[in-house]
């Protein structure tokens, strides 16, 4: 039977589902604006890589700067140190990759290519410059890192290095003296967000997330500090026992192949997961005592403000609280019995006094 209201109810049931339709799909839809190409998209993504390569550079310039006081400053407490003193040169260098060619406007597409050169190291004062494409160390030809690090393994304190370079077009040629120093650690620099930085006694490690936390260079200075304490008084040895030479073998492999590059050589790393083992490495609370005492006053010997040593501890457990259970401090134990100590031994150096005996497990001494 033919019922007229029936019909208009189901037109104006269709006519409201449709509008309803038109209205969830025009609420859903998107405004993505103008299309970008792939070409596009790789050639921001080139420009990124090189201003990201740019930003490290440079902040590995300042962990060096950092580095290299408070290596020099092992000196005052060279009878407290566990390994043997190192010639030293004073330069960083990385394969060159076509980012780096871009940065110091190379022509040369391989070989070696220095980054850092450390203010007041012989190749500073000689007159070494970052961008200098080492061409041969005492005649050496050299191509690649692993030749680079095998000759200058062989260097010795008092010797004079004949380094032959090209800067921009321009060959030139130095004779550098090396000296000796206490320590000559590398730091590398491990793209993470995580605050951290650890050791493994070959090398010092530190996040960018560290980097972006720190306020100063005294409060690197106070981590860097602690973890050298770790490196030089044999730590990692004893927190690892038998293994700990493999470890360190196998590790090697992964800093040879590092490159300068962003992300380079954390893919190696992480490949046979040494990243990971290095954060994660756990000492004693004695040991983590030590470290704090020899940290505090190799910051205080090399000039930073050796106070920041707490103040840095009371920062990580105020402004990033899950640091307590992870991450930093997983591995680094944070007390108010530990910033009280850290307190004691700075004010001892201060006043000039003697050290509290225990920690060093030696007569104390006069401060020179």
């Amino acid at each position: 039977m033919y019922n007229p209201f029936l019909r208009r109810k189901m037109r104006f049931k269709s006519l409201y589902m449709g509008f309803f339709c038109i209205m969830l799909l025009g609420g859903c839809a998107t405004i993505s604006g103008p299309k970008v190409s792939k070409e596009e998209i790789e050639k921001a993504r080139e420009e990124l890589k090189l201003r990201a390569l740019t930003y490290k550079i440079q902040n590995l310039q300042r962990l060096y700067q950092i580095g290299s006081r408070l290596m020099a400053a092992l000196a005052k407490e060279s009878h407290q140190i566990k390994i043997k003193p190192q010639a030293y040169l004073g330069i960083t260098c990385s394969a060159i990759d076509k980012y780096l060619q871009q940065i110091y406007g190379l022509e040369a597409d391989k070989g070696v290519a220095i980054i850092v050169v450390k203010v007041d190291s012989p190749a500073y004062q000689a007159g070494l410059q970052p961008g200098d494409v080492v061409v041969s160390l005492n005649k050496n030809k050299i191509e690649t890192m692993n030749r680079l690090n095998a000759l200058s393994a062989k260097f010795k304190a008092g010797e004079v290095v004949h380094i032959d370079i090209i800067r921009k077009t321009e060959p030139k040629a130095f004779a550098v003296k090396l000296v000796q120093i206490p320590a000559d650690y590398p730091i590398l620099m491990m793209d993470s967000s995580e605050v951290n930085a650890a050791t493994d006694g070959k090398a010092l490690y530190v996040t960018y997330g560290l980097l972006n936390f720190a306020k100063s260079d005294d409060e690197i200075a106070a981590v860097l500090g602690h973890e050298l304490a770790h490196a030089v008084r044999g730590h990692v040895s004893r927190a690892q026992g038998g293994n700990a030479l493999g470890f360190l073998a196998s590790l090697a492999a992964g800093i040879a192949m590092d490159q300068v590059s962003p992300g380079m050589g954390n893919t190696v790393m992480r490949g046979v997961d040494q990243l990971s083992r290095i954060f994660n490495a756990k000492y004693s609370r004695e040991l983590e005592k030590e470290a704090d005492y020899f940290g505090a006053r190799f910051v205080y010997f090399a000039g930073f403000d050796a106070n920041t040593c707490a103040t840095v501890e009371e920062r990580f457990a105020i402004e990033i609280p899950a640091t307590m259970t992870q991450s930093y401090f997983s591995t680094h134990p944070s007390s108010p019995e530990r910033v009280a100590r850290i307190k004691k031994i700075v004010a001892e150096l201060e006043a000039g006094l003697e050290p509290t005996p225990g920690l060093e497990n030696k007569a104390p001494r006069t401060l020179n």
